[in-house]
């Protein structure tokens, strides 16, 4: 396995962030009862943010040639399982698969590491932790915002590729990420967190 360069997504706060739970505690492969528990998300690249896709386009080529560099037979992206490519045109998804319209005008970038929880911080630095302790961050440095579903996040991140006998790819890995402002809710529905409303007073009579 290699592991490229770091990345800041530069510029203005565009990208947007998707199951952000995954980025505090690690779960499951989707759909698995076994494997690897990683540390998992989803961000979400606009199109329209021309720089950008650029910026990310560009370390993902560096990738890929690191890929070929390592044995890997195939001649463009295209050829990897979907499965083990970390990016993927929303449009492309919209297209095949019902469900997905809200991917429409993205790119998306599949974040997971089983290794290293990935930081969280808000505009004053300090640190998110979404209800999840972490035993490395002092009272003080914690901050009581949440990050949710469809935020407005600034990103650094990596790409690592690996190639094995029996499956080949590219991965990103989640490092850091600034909480700029909420967004709307873009992959699953917003939930409240307060209890009134859930329960009326009769349901505790």
């Amino acid at each position: 396995m290699a592991t490229l360069e770091r990345f800041q997504l530069t510029g203005k706060a565009t990208c947007r962030i998707c199951y952000p739970q995954g980025l505090f505690e690690k779960r499951m492969p989707k759909g698995s009862t076994e494997g690897t528990l990683k540390y998992d998300g989803i961000l979400l690249i606009p199109k329209e943010d021309s720089a950008k896709v650029a910026q990310v386009q560009e370390m993902y080529n560096k990738a890929f040639k690191a890929l070929k560099d390592s044995g890997y037979s195939g001649k463009t992206p295209a050829s990897l399982n979907p499965k083990s490519n970390c990016l993927v045109d929303g449009d492309v998804l919209a297209d095949n698969e019902d469900g997905k319209e809200q991917f429409r005008g993205y790119l998306i970038l599949k974040m997971s590491s089983p290794y290293v929880r990935p930081r969280v911080f808000d505009l004053q630095k300090r640190v998110i932790l979404n209800g999840v302790p972490d035993v490395n961050v002092s009272a003080e440095d914690i901050s009581p915002e949440e990050l949710k579903d469809g935020d407005i996040v600034h990103a650094t991140v990596s790409f690592w590729t690996y190639n094995k006998p029996t499956v080949q790819g590219i991965g990103c890995n989640p490092i850091a990420f600034l909480r700029v402002a909420e967004g709307e809710p873009i992959c699953g529905a917003a939930q409240s967190t307060k209890a009134d409303d859930y329960f009326g007073e009769e349901s505790y009579e």
